[in-house]
């Protein structure tokens, strides 16, 4: 068993080393969020990363890895109306305080360690392996980053040391009955009284909504409707020990059960402004954002954990005179998981590496380059969410099968897993919302740049053919494909448009199309039943892309096997991707035949 999650993990150790390229981000992260000086050099700042992973994954391994499952077995429990979490979660968490794993979300400025996304990123995935229900009250709580952007200077001054140093637990209220992804329904209201919102309505789902404070978004103009009108508000708990808003239940759930999923309920409770009001939406887009690559940054915690457990494992069950990982189909199995988790990490890796730039270039009023890093990430946080969070199931499935019978009992670990990454592809948008995100920012990108995108979808596949480079060619064929999945569903948006004269459809009339409805592809008069309907194929091909992208950009000079693993990958998910597209031309036809017989 692995003595350190980190320095134990030489895959992890790379991504920070060798795949991250935090050696040009460390000095203007510092320059603009931290102290000039702090790092005499760029290898100081990585020394200064790596200690903070070795020691997180020290204490991961031989401290909050072991008690994992008990922490599972026992869950949270409401008192009273009073959430009891386990005793050993809560020790995990105050070690972790004393660790200053919160203070690593906050600039150097507000007296943080100013850690890079990136490297946040890695210290989830690590904590994830250890323990999910440990790894997800920390990224519950960690509401730090959305303070230091919205919040008054007042507010930094009082609430952000509470944040940090963990004397307000902190959780994000969205959901309500009514309204889960639908945030245009949401109905908790709030009146002004001075400088101060009275609130009332309830929110459901709410992850670690028993801790000491909320960022409640609210409908704070009564006349208003959809996502108009919306604010965000930060609502203690208590007020003189007084109850603020009430814990009325938490959920029964198969997974993560030592993380209260609670029902709040607010009854002329007392709340304060964070950011504008009439903004909430687009407060709340900036946490869900960072939430979502919080998310996948879990899973990939989760994976790694089931791959770890299904090659240990494999390596030492004898069948047939032979370790089970000799055998053809279990071995296909490891090295597929194997090739994802890589995968998986590139991707997380490339957002936050991106997220962090985008700050950067934000502060120092660079516009042209902010735009440039926010789209960007902006691109890359939904694939993320949906491939590492779908990934995780998969991966933590096949460790399952792996085990046999016992891979079902609760004597291993791999149940548990498995268990505990059912819920990602639901937290903070659904898998199928990830993918209309995507479908929407592909058509819009196609819009924005037709001329670039037909001379793509012609000379991609040529091209290929002729690179010598291997990483280089398959990267073109991903590419090809992932333009035919595009031209698919511009033709049948287009085919709605013009049906009468479809046929006489040149390349300049398609140009032009493009031009004319940049921004009108998505309009209430477009039949948008197909496009719909393969949005989630057309993201996994998204995907694919994607993360063999991240992986190539990532590849040093030089580097064979790491080029080979990138190869490897590549022969994976080209021929997935084609199996998409024959599905999206050919299989779904019939989908399209049972929606119309039942909705007759």
């Amino acid at each position: 068993m692995a003595q350190n999650l980190f320095t134990d993990f030489p895959e992890r150790v790379e991504q920070l080393k060798k795949y991250c390229n935090l050696a040009q981000l460390s000095a203007p992260l510092e320059e603009t969020f931290g102290e000039k000086d702090f790092f005499k050099n760029s290898n100081e700042a990585m020394e200064f990363y790596y200690g903070v992973l070795e020691e997180l994954g020290k204490l991961a391994a031989t401290v909050i890895r072991p008690s994992a499952q008990v922490i599972d077995q026992t869950g949270a429990h409401l008192k009273d109306g009073e959430v009891i979490l386990p005793k050993e979660l809560e020790e995990n968490i105050a070690r972790l305080k004393y660790l200053g794993i919160f203070s690593g979300l906050a600039s150097r400025a507000q007296g943080g360690f100013n850690l890079p996304q990136a490297v946040q990123a890695i210290a989830l995935e690590i904590l994830s392996h250890a323990c999910p229900n440990t790894a997800l009250t920390v990224a519950c709580y960690s509401m730090v980053p959305l303070l230091e952007t919205w919040g008054t200077e007042e507010q930094k001054q009082r609430i952000l040391p509470k944040l940090i140093n963990l004397e307000w637990k902190s959780s994000m209220a969205l959901t309500e009955p009514n309204a889960g992804s639908d945030l245009g329904k949401l109905r908790t209201s709030a009146k002004r009284e001075g400088d101060r919102y009275i609130i009332n309505g309830n929110k459901i789902f709410i992850t670690g909504g028993s801790g000491d404070v909320t960022f409640a978004l609210v409908r704070t103009d009564s006349n208003s409707h959809g996502l108009d009108g919306l604010s965000v508000l930060i609502v203690p708990r208590k007020i003189e020990g007084k109850d603020n808003y009430r814990v009325t239940k938490i959920e029964d759930k198969i997974c993560l059960h030592a993380s209260p999923t609670c029902e709040i309920v607010f009854e002329n409770s007392v709340g304060e402004l964070l950011g504008s009001e009439g903004q909430g939406f687009k407060v709340m887009l900036d946490l869900m954002n960072d939430a979502r690559l919080a998310m996948a940054a879990l899973a990939i915690g989760i994976a790694t954990s089931s791959l770890e457990e299904a090659q240990n494992y494999a390596r030492q069950r004898i069948t047939m005179g032979k370790p089970i990982i000799q055998h053809p189909m279990v071995a296909d199995m490891i090295f597929e998981m194997e090739l994802e988790t890589r995968a998986m990490r590139a991707m997380v890796n490339e957002a936050a590496m991106s997220f962090d730039w985008m700050k950067v270039a934000k502060k120092k009023n660079d516009e042209k380059t902010f735009k440039k890093w926010r789209k960007r990430y902006r691109r890359l946080t939904p694939l993320c969410k949906y491939y590492c969070c779908e990934k995780a199931i998969t991966i933590s499935r096949n460790a399952v099968q792996i085990f046999g019978g016992y891979g079902v009992c609760r004597e291993y670990p791999v149940e548990r897993l498995l268990r505990e990454a059912l819920i990602y592809p639901i937290y903070e948008g659904t898998s199928q919302i990830q993918s209309l995100m995507v479908l929407k920012d592909s058509l819009k990108d196609v819009a924005f740049q037709a001329t670039g995108f037909l001379s793509s979808l012609a000379g991609a596949w040529a091209e290929s053919k002729v690179a010598l480079n291997p990483v280089k060619s398959n990267l073109l064929k991903a590419r090809n494909e992932l333009n035919i999945a595009i031209k698919s569903i511009l033709m049948s948006i287009i085919k709605d448009k013009f049906k009468s004269d479809i046929n006489a459809l040149k390349n300049s009339n398609i140009q032009q199309f493009l031009k004319e409805y940049s921004l009108n592809l998505l309009t209430a008069k477009t039949d948008l039943t197909y496009p719909f309907l393969v949005a989630e194929r057309f993201t996994r091909i998204t995907c694919d892309y994607y993360a063999l992208k991240c992986l190539s950009d990532q590849l040093p000079d030089k580097d064979k096997p790491r080029e080979k693993w990138v190869v490897d990958f590549a022969d994976l998910v080209i021929p997935r991707m084609k199996m998409e597209n024959e599905y999206m031309s050919h299989r779904l036809l019939s989908t399209l035949d049972y929606m119309r017989r039942h909705n007759a």
